[in-house]
Parts: C-alpha cells; structure tokens; sequence
C-alpha cells in the first residue's frame, strides 16, 4: 500500500501500468511529472466525469449522457494522456474535424448552432444543443459557417492535480470494449 498526503491507498490499479507505457521513451508531459507523486484513480475519475464536471450534458459514453458533444466511449484508444490532458486544460487547442461545431441561419433569420454530423456539395447535417438532428439545404441559408472555438469549457484551474489525473485516467480507460 502507498502513503498518499498522509493517507493509504491500494496499489494502483493495472491501468497504471498500461498508461504509463503509452509514453514514447523521451517525452515527458505535464501529466508524467505526477506520474510517482499521484495515484491513477479512474473509478474517482469517472465518478468525477460523471458529477462534479458535468461531462455528461454534453458527452456520452457508452449509452450514458447528451449527444452534443464527441462520444467518448473509445477516447482512451485514439488518444493518448496528454492529448486528453490538454483536451481538459485547452479544449480548442485541437479538436477532430467530425466534432466541429457550425453555425447556420435559416432564410428567416433563425441561428441555429450544432456539433456537425455530415455535409455535401448541397447540404448539412447537424446535432443541435437538444439532440435534434436537422438537416438544410445549403441554396436557402443566408449563412453558413464553421465556429472555431470549442464548445466545451476549459477545466484549467478548476481542477486539482489529483482530480486532473484522475479524470485523464478514466478516459485512457475509455476503449470501446466492454469488460463487465
């Protein structure tokens, strides 16, 4: 058992050991500077994820929470931690393009604004903010537009080191494979 600010804690769970062989020899990023100071919890993290952060209004996993964000049920397996570290701290600081938000107004005026799902040479599709999916055509809209900042808030100095690793460690879990 490994004291933690004065408090025992079980080993790490095997995850660690996964996590931390993801980082390619030479790279260390903020999270790996924690890596021996702070315990990997990814059940505190998902607890976290699902509470207290609110991660559910807008992203799924699995068939829990909001369409309007990315789904993140296979995060863990096309991210690696610093890449989802700063998806937390910097969230527009990159983004892939089929989570792009865009914002459209009708022929009477109407904005209406959505996580892009689909578009062609005469339409486009989205997801609005109450999980409606609407489709236009391009030749009615007055405008039509791609919005460059990320919908989702920055969580910097909103969460602790701990927390922080925590969080990252539950979504490294996030693989797309159901083990229960």
């Amino acid at each position: 058992m490994a004291p933690l600010n004065g408090k025992v804690r079980p080993p790490p769970p095997p995850v660690v050991e996964e996590i931390v062989r993801e980082f390619p020899p030479g790279v260390i990023g903020p999270i790996t500077k924690r890596i021996s100071k702070i315990y990997f919890d990814a059940v505190r993290g998902k607890a976290l994820f699902e509470g207290t952060g609110q991660c559910l209004n807008c992203h799924r996993v699995k068939d829990k929470g909001s369409r309007t964000g990315p789904d993140l049920t296979e995060i863990g397996s096309v991210r690696r931690l610093v890449e989802l570290e700063r998806s937390i701290l910097e969230p527009g600081a990159e983004m892939f393009p089929q989570n792009r938000f865009v914002r459209v107004v009708t022929g009477d005026g109407v904005t209406i604004t959505g996580r892009l799902l689909n578009q062609d040479t005469f339409t486009v599709q989205l997801m609005d903010e109450n999980e409606q999916l609407r489709s236009f055509q391009k030749s009615i809209l007055k405008g039509y537009s791609f919005i460059d900042k990320s919908q989702m808030p920055s969580y910097k100095g909103k969460l602790n080191a701990q927390d922080l690793t925590d969080l990252v460690s539950y979504l490294a879990s996030l693989k797309g494979i159901d083990t229960q």
